[in-house]
């Protein structure tokens, strides 16, 4: 029997491939596209998206490639920032750019959601680790600041 990863979609092995095999099934199953492959471009974009979401890839992908999703995205980037031109259906490249306009927004969406409260959860987390360091650089050299910082156990929005 062959082992799992030979097919280049193992999550652990080629997480890219894993993902990219994620948005062309989400591609088809919500917008009929069939046959599409992304292209060399393509992959490197999606693999700066993995590193840039880490454990959210998947379902920041799995809720992004729905027509509805994506449209109210796209209208969230276009009223924060001065973008002309809006893709009409999922492009990889346009959601790494955004993707903190999305994540944003996603939050605001889900946040109320028992189906998506892990996901919440992950992404609080993070934002709460990233305000920490950047505090932890503002606060260096003042006591009672890092004591305050160390007293916060969640990020609150």
């Amino acid at each position: 029997m062959k082992p799992n990863w030979i097919n280049k979609t193992d999550p652990v092995h080629h997480p890219v491939r894993f993902l990219a095999s994620i948005w062309e099934e989400r591609m088809l199953e919500k917008f009929g596209i069939a046959g599409k492959q992304f292209t060399p471009k393509e992959f490197g974009q999606l693999k700066c998206l993995m590193k840039a979401l880490g454990d959210l890839n998947r379902e920041v992908i799995e809720w992004m490639v729905d027509p509805a999703n994506w449209w109210l995205f796209c209208q969230q980037v276009r009223i924060e920032l001065p973008v002309s031109v809006i893709p009409d259906r999922p492009h990889v490249g346009f959601l790494l750019k955004y993707r903190g306009v999305g994540l944003r927004f996603m939050h605001s969406i889900l946040r109320h959601s028992t189906e998506w409260a892990d996901f919440i959860s992950r992404l609080e987390k993070r934002k709460y680790e990233q305000t920490k360091k950047l505090l932890w650089a503002y606060a260096m050299g003042k006591p009672e600041a890092l004591a305050k910082i160390e007293g916060r156990k969640h990020y609150s929005t």
